[in-house]
């Protein structure tokens, strides 16, 4: 697939706060990931991680969270092709027809933290409790799940520059393919598989120029296989 972009997703990325520094990361190493999070000393052991996660521990790093993202394949509770979320998807589209009522605002909060107990990652209801206290004038908590979502997503476009197949994006929801771009402004306009691992979304013109991103989705597909096939 020869597809080029004008001036790259790598330098539309550097338009994103903290991104500049992610980029240098590079694709996860699930090896030493794993290594890391199962050293019960070591300051990465995931059920530590996973409570100063949950406790919204504002100090952790982006490597932290690039182990708590990516080293969540690595969990029992790990669920590859997230389940039908219709109820979520709902109120989502509540919150735009009704502006962002405080009743549906209410509904909201509560069907988006349901979601985050079956994954603790659910970029779409971490980016809907953010929106909701947002429209509450709640900015403490507005601010809680803002930077909870751009840390996510930090460490996430630190896996990659999505400008072709080698350097895609890494992500373990197909979902989180969708939240990249649209925290990038991008809509997308197709979708195309690479190989068993990476596909491609084509995305609408834009002003960058930018025609689309490659996401590896190979974690996700793995698990899956090992579980289910």
């Amino acid at each position: 697939m020869n597809i080029s972009n004008k001036i790259g997703v790598a330098a539309l990325l550097t338009l994103w706060a903290a991104t500049a520094t992610a980029q240098e990361v590079g694709a996860p190493n699930y090896r030493e990931i794993r290594t890391s999070i199962q050293n019960s000393k070591s300051a990465n052991y995931y059920p530590l991680l996973m409570r100063r996660y949950l406790e919204n521990d504002t100090t952790l790093t982006l490597e932290q969270y690039r182990c708590l993202y990516y080293g969540y394949t690595l969990q029992e509770d790990f669920v590859p092709y997230q389940k039908e979320r219709e109820k979520l998807f709902e109120v989502r589209r509540e919150l735009v027809t009704t502006n962002g009522s405080m009743a549906t605002c209410a509904e909201a909060i509560k069907v988006a933290a349901s979601a985050l107990e079956d994954d603790p990652f659910d970029l779409l209801a971490i980016s809907t409790l953010s929106f909701s206290y947002l429209q509450l004038k709640d900015t403490v908590s507005y601010t809680l799940w803002n930077n909870k979502q751009d840390a996510l997503l930090d460490a996430i476009v630190s896996s990659g520059d999505g400008d072709d197949v080698e350097d895609a994006i890494h992500v373990i929801n197909l979902e989180h393919e969708y939240e990249v771009l649209n925290r990038l402004g991008l809509q997308i306009e197709s979708d195309s598989l690479c190989n068993d691992n990476v596909e491609y979304l084509k995305v609408q013109p834009n002003a960058e120029d930018v025609r689309g991103v490659f996401f590896n989705f190979g974690a996700c597909r793995q698990v899956y296989l090992k579980k289910y096939e």
